[in-house]
């Protein structure tokens, strides 16, 4: 028997500026569509939610793209093991 979540995911490319140096950065954010309705039910937009995540990291926003939007299949049972797997590893 299979066992496996389905995750519906959302990846911005975003243009950062890191507050201490000033440096700016092109990274990627990855939310699960579900962290996206959590924010909306609240009344936070989609940028609002980035913006609060890179705050809290220390950057400001300059810049969010559209959302590319993938769903990913995870097996549960490999997951597991993997994970099991890496814990004997780690002893």
């Amino acid at each position: 028997m299979k066992s496996e979540i389905t995750m519906h995911l959302r990846r911005f490319h975003a243009s950062l500026r890191d507050r201490e140096s000033g440096e700016k950065v092109a990274v990627y954010i990855t939310l699960d569509k579900t962290q996206l309705q959590a924010a909306q039910l609240v009344g936070q937009s989609s940028k609002e939610l980035i913006e609060r995540l890179a705050a809290r990291n220390g950057y400001d926003v300059l810049d969010i793209g559209k959302a590319d939007k993938m769903s990913v299949a995870i097996p549960l049972d490999a997951l597991w093991r993997h994970n099991v797997e890496m814990n004997a590893l780690d002893k």
